[in-house]
């Protein structure tokens, strides 16, 4: 918990996230206030902020995706944060992406800049992928940082599954409760 906090705090998080990571998070918020109801703008704000800081460390020295961190400019991160944003939606919302007449999937394509037909592709390349879904967009997230995918690396995948997973389960209480005030609101 300290060693997050002290990361949270460190000049090179936050370095990240102002050079980096804040054109694409300003750019998908502005799509995302011109399209997005008060609860889709609520949910999707909060795991854009889960995404970025994720990737912030992820990137980083200490991270698992270090390798690729010499790689990251504000275009590749915009890609990543993209590619992140559907495979956690889709972890959120699982039955709702799982709908094809759903108003997320449309809301998704126009989030990240790509058509409907594209989020459903990667919806349907995450559920079939032969191996986890976090190897899945690991690949992916290579190919945004463009860099060639690595072969596969079983504790590569380990550790990239149990750090994103960890990371993002600590945002689940924030957004239950903020879905719960949606609701009633």
């Amino acid at each position: 918990m300290l060693s997050g906090l002290i990361y949270w705090l460190s000049p090179a998080r936050r370095r990240f996230m102002r050079r980096l990571a804040k054109p694409g998070l300003e750019a998908t918020r502005a799509r995302l206030a011109e399209a997005g109801s008060p609860r889709a703008v609520q949910f999707v704000s909060t795991i854009l902020d889960a995404n970025a800081d994720f990737l912030a460390y992820a990137l980083s020295s200490k991270g698992v995706l270090h390798m690729y961190g010499d790689r990251a400019t504000p275009a590749t991160v915009a890609a990543c944060i993209a590619t992140m944003l559907i495979y956690s939606v889709n972890l959120f919302a699982r039955d709702e992406m799982t709908n094809n007449e759903s108003e997320m999937i449309p809301l998704l394509a126009h989030l990240v800049g790509v058509k409907p037909i594209q989020v459903m592709l990667r919806r349907d390349a995450l559920r079939k992928a032969p191996r986890s879904e976090e190897w899945m967009v690991l690949t992916w997230l290579a190919k945004d940082l463009d860099a060639e995918p690595p072969k596969y690396d079983a504790e590569l995948e380990r550790a990239f599954g149990y750090n994103y997973l960890s990371y993002i389960a600590q945002y689940r209480p924030t957004l239950e409760r903020e879905m719960a005030a949606a609701d009633t609101a």
